[in-house]
């Protein structure tokens, strides 16, 4: 990664905004790196590298806020946008919500964030890993239409506030997918796996297209299943969707504001007493991990559903300062641009008791979904889906793939229609997890 000085510019939008009349500001610089390769058809579509530095400044005053940024790190240009942020503060509609920004904290620093092989990777070297996963699916059946890819990142940043705050952050990622569809006469076959992790090392990518390929074969002779209501059992990859939504709708100004589905479920009971999931941003080499959040406040693990019951929003500054708390630690900022939003890191779901096979089992008629998103409409409540991989259970067995079949409804009955949890699930990037949920109505939409 190039050693770009982030900290010297910083310093000088610092110093210049010291002189100015106004009351608070924070200055951040970041530098990144993402390689990027397409896969489509039988191999690599294109490949590619971007760069992205810039430098953003917030400013208020009266409660005013401005904000302003710039790609470029030259004395003129940071003192432009300097001048241009105090400008737009003190002409600012005044947020009468808005109080202060975070002062400095000390915390224990979350080691294994930043992976040497990434941030060494090639493009060329980037490249070659998609053939991996191809020569995998390839072994399992050829013959195979592809979509997909791989991408690494690797970033710097430096975060400096007028209440003290000093944070220089370096951190890796690295992702990839593959789906695979077969044809056999009118027959389609095609599913999808994905990984991602902090390190390279963490990702087999052989397994990603192993998995896919027979989790598409799977799909082969898929049929169409009635309408009516049925009980789902969703795999950890779909219940991902299903719990994601939650906490994002427990987030920040739009939950406190009352402007998502979750707003009025403070201190309610959601879902039975069985589930439990907490949020935890502090897990060495896990994915959504760090020292510090958006706005140099530290992380830490944080129970959100306590027995069904849910026990409080995930807060940045502002959000908590409306209802007069402390951040939780969970702002997040979206590079120099100088938005600060709030949402949660690692997700993980308290495993239950059941197996998933003791689920099937147990299960006279239903679907088991493999491939859905559970995410609704954030305001409403409401989602519709389409069950894009799955099987039909009857008698507590599997008996075949199902096609054209939609889920719909409110996600808040979801939650409270939680029948079972499995012991066993998918850990993500390190630090989510996620088992398998058996859900016991929802309505169908088939043939």
């Amino acid at each position: 990664m190039e050693r770009i000085d982030l900290v010297t510019s910083v310093e000088k939008a610092m110093r210049i905004l010291s002189r100015l009349d106004v009351d608070f500001y924070d200055v951040v610089a970041s530098y990144s790196r993402s390689l990027s390769v397409n896969i489509m058809g039988k191999g690599v579509k294109e490949a590619s590298a971007q760069i992205d530095v810039g430098i953003g400044v917030r400013v208020f005053k009266n409660k005013g806020m401005g904000v302003a940024y710039s790609q470029s790190l030259e004395d003129a240009d940071v003192e432009a946008i300097v001048n241009r942020a105090v400008s737009f503060a003190k002409v600012s509609q005044p947020d009468p919500y808005f109080k202060s920004i975070p002062g400095p904290s000390k915390s224990p620093e979350v080691p294994d964030l930043c992976d040497d092989e990434i941030v060494n990777l090639t493009l060329e070297d980037a490249g070659r890993i998609p053939k991996s996963m191809i020569d995998a699916a390839e072994s399992v059946r050829s013959g195979a239409m592809y979509w997909g890819g791989f991408g690494a990142n690797c970033s710097r940043w430096c975060l400096m506030t007028s209440t003290g705050v000093f944070i220089e952050y370096e951190k890796t990622s690295a992702s990839a997918h593959l789906q695979p569809v077969y044809r056999e006469g009118d027959d389609v076959g095609s599913s999808y796996e994905f990984d991602f992790a902090i390190s390279l090392s963490e990702i087999d990518f052989y397994k990603i297209g192993k998995k896919a390929a027979e989790k598409a074969v799977e799909q082969f002779g898929s049929r169409r299943v009635e309408s009516g209501s049925l009980p789902l059992i969703l795999s950890p990859e779909s219940s991902s969707s299903l719990f994601s939504a939650l906490l994002s709708a427990l987030s920040g100004e739009s939950a406190v504001k009352g402007r998502t589905f979750a707003s009025g479920l403070l201190g309610k009971q959601i879902a039975p007493e069985t589930l439990e999931i907490e949020d935890d941003g502090t897990i060495p080499g896990a994915i959504a991990s760090s020292t510090y959040d958006g706005e140099g406040v530290p992380r830490r693990p944080l129970n959100v559903i306590s027995r069904g019951r849910v026990i409080t929003f995930l807060h940045n500054s502002y959000s908590a300062g409306i209802m007069n708390i402390e951040s939780t630690g969970h702002a997040i900022r979206s590079g120099y641009r100088g938005q600060v939003g709030a949402g949660p890191s690692n997700i993980k779901v308290k495993p239950g008791d059941s197996s998933l096979e003791e689920m099937i089992a147990e299960t006279k008629r239903g679907i088991l979904v493999i491939n859905a998103s559970f995410l609704p409409n954030m305001v409403s409540g409401e989602f519709s889906t389409t069950i894009d991989e799955g099987f039909l259970i009857e008698d507590g067995e599997k008996k075949h793939s199902v096609k054209n079949l939609m889920a719909g409804g409110h996600i808040i009955d979801l939650y409270g229609n939680i029948e079972s949890i499995s012991k066993e699930g998918r850990r993500f990037g390190k630090g989510f997890f996620f088992p398998s949920v058996k859900i016991r109505q929802v309505k169908l939409s088939g043939k």
